[in-house]
């Protein structure tokens, strides 16, 4: 939201609040007060109340004078609510006590919240940047440490209080220190780099949803290579995605840039923030962990790492929660990554068939247009004299050719039905067809436009090949 809209909020509040309880103990804090200073859009308006319960209580102050859009979310055991404002229906609110929290279970995945002083709130926030409060009533800002608003226009990260301390009591505060430094592409302070690495193993308990949350806002920001980095410097990765561990070190032949991390890196580093596609461009080498050969050029080849990684990929992604449709989305650019890598560097070897097949693999423009993007990228991301950066561009113009001629087969319907190949071939509900498929559509591949009655003809006459048996 623009900073003026974030201000006709705390405007009406201001208003609303006059002359009742609430007034003097509501605060907007964190990121909105943070990100206002720097200069750049509010994602978020987060509210504190400096009294028991207050999260909660105001939240349903608002709703039973109808200015709430509907009945507040509520989380009791985090003294938490989330409301939208009939005024702002498009906002949503967070609306939280000032409090102290704790994991007082070494092994637990969720802090233990309690009531505090605004001024332990601030103390027991995750970095100084987010320690910054607007007072409502007095509309003015309050730096309590007296630090926060320096280190935001000295761009540093750190702490509120001992690195150890803030930590420990919540190690998700690494990954949103790591998150926050590559966003801003700021430094953090050496002390509290230093308890990143010396608490990471407390990421052990943080609930996967919260380290997808961060893990995304990281991969997804301007610069994610910086933050994938970072997590393997301080240690994070094993706890975040253990399977890309390998690839840090695992060496490739001289065609690359250096270890397929480093590779990897680059790819990332030239794809747009779009989530399958950054996401797809981490994982794509992921399968060059589970082997390699040495070639007779002797050199080291991971012949068909995008098929042998889909297992690992689908692991990974899961475990950290991902949507399904979404898995499936990475696991499928993963799997076809390599689906030009034979067509020459300006493609100059691609048929119009092998065109018209990718087309039909990929069903919509969108799908291979982003398929397009991490071959590119790929393409792009080898030694020198390695690479082929001209070649999707080419492929690009080919497909558009095609859909200007109305030739291109992204929504290609095969004209037989399965019963009628069934009754032209006399084959039996047991029969596999697969083989009369692909006859028919090595023909359309050639040709479209080939009559219904040609295909029928011709695949009259088609006998599959049988298989050849293998000499023991």
């Amino acid at each position: 939201m623009t900073t003026e809209h974030y201000h006709d909020i705390l405007s009406y509040l201001h208003r609303l609040i006059d002359g009742t309880p609430w007034q003097g103990h509501l605060y907007a804090v964190g990121g909105c007060c943070r990100d206002e200073i720097i200069g750049c859009e509010i994602k978020d308006v987060d509210l504190a109340v400096s009294l028991p319960d207050g999260g909660i209580a105001f939240a349903d102050w608002l709703y039973e004078r109808g200015l709430a859009v509907k009945e507040p979310v509520r989380f009791p055991a985090f003294g938490t609510a989330m409301l939208r404002l009939t005024e702002f229906p498009n906002d949503e609110i967070e609306i939280v006590q000032t409090r102290a929290e704790k994991y007082t279970d070494s092994t637990s995945r969720d802090p233990t919240v309690v009531f505090g002083s605004i001024e332990s709130d601030c103390r027991r926030r995750d970095l100084t940047i987010n320690a910054l409060y607007y007072d409502i009533t007095e509309q003015r800002v309050l730096d309590i440490l007296g630090c926060s608003v320096d280190d935001i226009e000295h761009h540093i990260i750190r702490t509120p209080d001992n690195p150890d301390t803030t930590f420990d009591d919540d190690p998700v505060r690494i990954l949103r220190a790591v998150r926050l430094a590559a966003r801003y592409d700021w430094y953090i302070d050496p002390d509290t780099y230093r308890g990143m690495k010396a608490n990471v193993e407390r990421l052990s308990i943080v609930k996967k949803e919260r380290m997808q949350a961060e893990f995304d806002k990281m991969l997804n920001g301007p610069h994610p290579v910086k933050a994938m980095d970072m997590l393997r410097d301080i240690g994070a990765m094993p706890y975040v995605m253990p399977e890309l561990v390998p690839m840090f070190d695992l060496q490739q032949n001289d065609s690359h840039l250096g270890t397929v991390w480093v590779h990897t890196m680059a790819v990332l580093d030239k794809m747009p923030p779009v989530p399958v596609l950054r996401m797809a461009a981490l994982v794509h080498e992921m399968g060059k962990t589970v082997g390699s050969n040495i070639g007779r050029d002797g050199r080291i080849h991971f012949s068909g790492h995008e098929h042998r990684g889909r297992g690992l990929i689908n692991s990974a992604l899961r475990r950290l929660r991902y949507e399904s449709a979404f898995v499936d989305r990475v696991i499928f650019l993963v799997a076809n990554q390599k689906a030009a890598k034979d067509w020459g560097p300006r493609a100059e070897k691609m048929t119009p068939a092998a065109l018209r097949r990718l087309q039909h693999l990929c069903a919509t423009h969108d799908r291979m247009n982003r398929l397009l993007t991490l071959i590119d990228a790929d393409n792009r991301s080898f030694a020198p004299g390695h690479g082929m950066p001209e070649q999707v561009e080419a492929i690009r113009r080919a497909s558009a050719e095609l859909d200007r001629q109305h030739t291109s087969m992204f929504t290609y319907r095969q004209p037989l039905p399965q019963a009628r190949i069934r009754k032209i071939k006399g084959l039996g509900p047991d029969d596999d067809l697969r083989p009369y498929n692909d006859f028919i559509m090595n023909l359309v591949y050639e040709n479209p436009k080939t009559p219904k009655d040609v295909i029928r003809r011709k695949l009259q006459a088609f006998t599959p090949r049988k298989p050849k048996r293998r000499e023991r």
